[in-house]
């Protein structure tokens, strides 16, 4: 004789489904993000605060701190 499936009350309200990850992009699966990519996202949010500036170079951006930032730092 085959088993029956618990039958739950209805009192009792069904957990909801954990939803697994989405797959990653194909874009995302080829190209992998730098390896400075954080430390890039924080400089820029440090910019968008005001207390570093960016600063066009030869060898590529370089950060320099506000004055706003020279009062904040220590």
């Amino acid at each position: 004789m085959p088993r029956r499936a618990a039958i739950r009350p209805h009192s009792v309200p069904r957990r909801p489904r954990r939803r697994s990850e989405s797959p990653p992009s194909l874009f995302d699966a080829i190209a992998p993000a730098p390896e400075d990519a954080e430390l890039l996202e924080d400089l820029m949010a440090l910019v968008a605060l005001g207390l570093l500036e960016e600063r066009p170079s030869p060898e590529g951006p370089v950060f320099a701190l506000t004055e706003l930032g020279q009062r904040l730092a220590p």
